[in-house]
């Protein structure tokens, strides 16, 4: 990047989880299918990352200060939970 330089790219969608239990989906410019395809690959990373997170071992894990109980609180949440 060059300097004064910006790029200008939002995420499509962006899926919040409300305190009771609600879901709020907040919507950038871009049409409803663009939308819905972020938000699926939103779901699909946080999958492969979970699951990497899963396939950690032990010195790794205690080398980024992570606990095992930490890994299965994050491991553990439905894709749509950030």
């Amino acid at each position: 990047m060059f300097k004064n330089q910006t790029l200008n790219v939002a995420p499509a969608a962006v899926m919040t989880a409300g305190t009771n239990g609600t879901f709020a989906l907040k919507r950038a410019k871009g049409s409803v299918l663009q939308t819905l395809v972020a938000l699926l690959f939103t779901w699909e990373d946080r999958i492969k990352q979970r699951q990497a997170l899963r396939e950690m071992d032990a010195r790794a894990l205690a080398d980024m200060g992570i606990t095992p109980s930490d890994v299965d609180y994050e491991a553990n949440k439905p894709f749509w939970a950030a």
